[in-house]
């Protein structure tokens, strides 16, 4: 079975034990990324933001060939103990898993596919939590205060998740809060 890992994060730059083939593919499938996720460390991460900037996304391919083992081995690398986080379309029985509000990203993922005749897609498929987490409206204004008022060492290593982002993933945000944040 021929499976691609979709990719807008840190499993580009910290794969740790994500089972892949070496290569990474730059011409992933179009899909509405942002960094609307608060994670461990404060760090905002990126997540599939339904009615946000699309963005071009990358790929790896499995080094796994099962099914279940490459899906729970993501699940592994992103430190999830709940297996709903990691979505999927499996083309050879016709299943998917993704999350409601992101519904809409499997018509994007058949027809990315058609062409690359891949037997399976699998993505970390989080919920944006900017709002749970700090009570306040997802504005580009709300996350230069979160940012701001993190520790030093929070602040450093949110900067960083940013700053390792791939180029490609050039989302509504990123420039701003990086030309904010310059030399920080």
């Amino acid at each position: 079975m021929r499976i691609a890992i979709l990719v807008w994060g840190s499993l580009f730059w910290d794969p740790r034990n994500l089972e892949k083939t070496d290569e990474w593919f730059y011409d992933g499938p179009v899909l509405p990324i942002e960094f609307a996720r608060i994670s461990g460390g404060n760090r905002l991460t990126l997540v599939i933001k339904p009615n946000f900037g699309l963005v071009h996304t990358l790929y790896a391919v499995s080094s796994n060939d099962d099914f279940i083992a490459a899906r729970e081995n993501l699940k592994s690398r992103e430190n999830t103990p709940n297996i709903d986080n990691i979505g999927f379309i499996n083309f050879t029985n016709n299943t998917h898993h993704v999350r409601l509000s992101n519904a809409f990203i499997i018509d994007i993922l058949h027809q990315w596919n058609e062409p690359k005749k891949f037997d399976a897609i699998i993505w970390s498929d989080f919920p944006p939590r900017f709002t749970d987490a700090i009570g306040s409206p997802f504005t580009l204004e709300n996350i230069i205060t979160f940012l701001s008022g993190l520790s030093e060492a929070d602040k450093a290593e949110a900067l960083n998740y940013i700053r390792n982002t791939p180029n490609q993933i050039t989302t509504r945000f990123r420039n701003s809060i990086e030309q904010h944040f310059v030399g920080a």
